[in-house]
């Protein structure tokens, strides 16, 4: 293709920014076909981020165009690597069914081209069923994840029958070593990651995790993470977050977790404790999944999960540099006949006293009755927002929202990394 562009390559690169920060895919592929001059800067952007479906013909597809193209692999800056047809709530026998009739090669493929690039940034494996996979596709995972240019990290997948750490073993120590003598190996200092995003898979396994990355077998070097999410505990995972949490220390900025629904939130021994103590420089602070839908008795009409929303930031020390605090929660039938506000009530005294550079306060609530009812859900926001009147009178923006919605939405944020 000629360059016949009579523009300054400045400016070219400056339009397909715009267009792609309006993720306007179709103008980019439009752009491509101009002259080189446009196809090269368009590509750069095509290419930079990249969603692979293990069950789709994408695989296949861009196998093909690496192979006749095999300089746009350079471009890449974010892969995400998921299964399409994944079901969490599918029984054992009916996913490996599914499973073996998807041919895992295309993707093995292209993760084998990639692992060679040292540009990499972000990898996102989601809805993935390690136990399942191929030894050629677990092998090609393997390389991608030890270049030494990642730093986003977000990991959701499923291990049964395997050791879920089992996915961080260096490829060089596994049984199929020496398939790949050719190729680039990548060099074995650790990684500095920025973000890591935890989904743990429908099996859990929070503390494997944890233990190999803190371990001396670890790749990754936790003490600079800014962004850590971590989703789908289960009840004794807090001191396996605890410890991840003291690891990272004083770098990280926006903390997200996952509160078990099924803990019973009732002592500081038994309970499901976060301890921030180590990590004074949050900003933003979201929790999900919190449970507000059993009450604590006939007289105290608080939820458990109410309960240990107040220990939780009361064990939060004053000099903390929290600036958006972000909640979400399920609730029960005693909003709708109580609607009480006694455990907001306290809630707000304590952000109001304890949380001095507080600016917003965000509380999306999802009701767990069959009742799609628009006005008793703005009731219950509006009864619930007037009981924020310290944070209110002090400027801070306390925004509540409530919908109807099934339990398995809340939480469920790593849908925001599909494409």
């Amino acid at each position: 293709m000629r360059d016949n562009s009579r523009l300054p390559r400045e400016l070219i690169d400056a339009v397909t920014d715009i267009l792609h920060n309006d993720d306007d895919r179709d103008a980019l592929l439009t752009c491509s076909l101009v002259c080189s001059s446009w196809r090269l800067s368009s590509q750069r952007l095509l290419f930079r981020r990249v969603a692979l479906a293990l069950d789709r013909d994408d695989c296949k597809r861009l196998a093909q165009t690496l192979l006749s193209y095999p300089h746009l692999a350079d471009y890449f800056r974010e892969l995400q690597v998921y299964w399409y047809g994944y079901r969490p709530y599918e029984d054992r026998e009916s996913r490996i069914e599914a499973h073996l009739a998807i041919d895992q090669s295309p993707l093995a493929a292209v993760l084998r081209k990639l692992s060679k690039l040292g540009k990499l940034q972000t990898i996102i494996l989601y809805r993935l069923d390690w136990s399942l996979m191929t030894v050629d596709l677990r092998q090609s995972l393997r390389w991608v994840l030890m270049l030494p240019s990642i730093t986003f990290l977000t990991l959701d997948i499923a291990c049964y029958e395997s050791d879920p750490v089992d996915l961080f073993q260096h490829p060089l120590t596994q049984e199929d070593q020496g398939e790949n003598d050719d190729e680039q190996r990548p060099d074995l200092e650790p990684r500095h990651l920025s973000q890591l995003n935890l989904g743990l898979g429908s099996a859990g396994n929070c503390h494997a995790y944890v233990d190999w990355f803190l371990g001396p077998r670890s790749r990754f070097e936790v003490s600079h993470i800014q962004t850590l999410r971590v989703d789908n505990l289960r009840e004794g995972d807090g001191q396996a977050l605890n410890c991840l949490l003291r690891a990272i220390g004083s770098s990280l900025k926006h903390l997200e977790f996952y509160v078990p629904s099924k803990e019973r939130m009732q002592s500081p021994e038994q309970g499901f404790n976060i301890n921030l103590e180590l990590n004074p420089n949050i900003r933003v602070l979201r929790l999900t999944n919190i449970s507000l839908a059993e009450p604590l008795g006939d007289v105290d009409p608080r939820s458990i999960g109410m309960d240990w929303l107040l220990r939780f930031f009361s064990n939060i020390g004053t000099s903390n540099k929290i600036e958006q605090i972000q909640l979400e929660g399920l609730i029960g039938t005693e909003y709708r006949e109580r609607c009480s506000r006694s455990g907001w009530v306290q809630f707000d005294r304590l952000l109001a006293g304890k949380f001095r550079k507080l600016q917003k306060l965000d509380i999306m609530l999802w009701a767990t009755w069959h009742e799609n009812n628009w006005f008793m859900y703005t009731m219950i926001s509006l009864n619930i927002r007037d009981a924020h009147l310290l944070l209110v009178e002090r400027g801070v923006s306390v925004d509540v929202w409530c919908e109807y919605g099934e339990w398995w939405v809340v939480g469920n944020d790593l849908d925001l990394f599909l494409p």
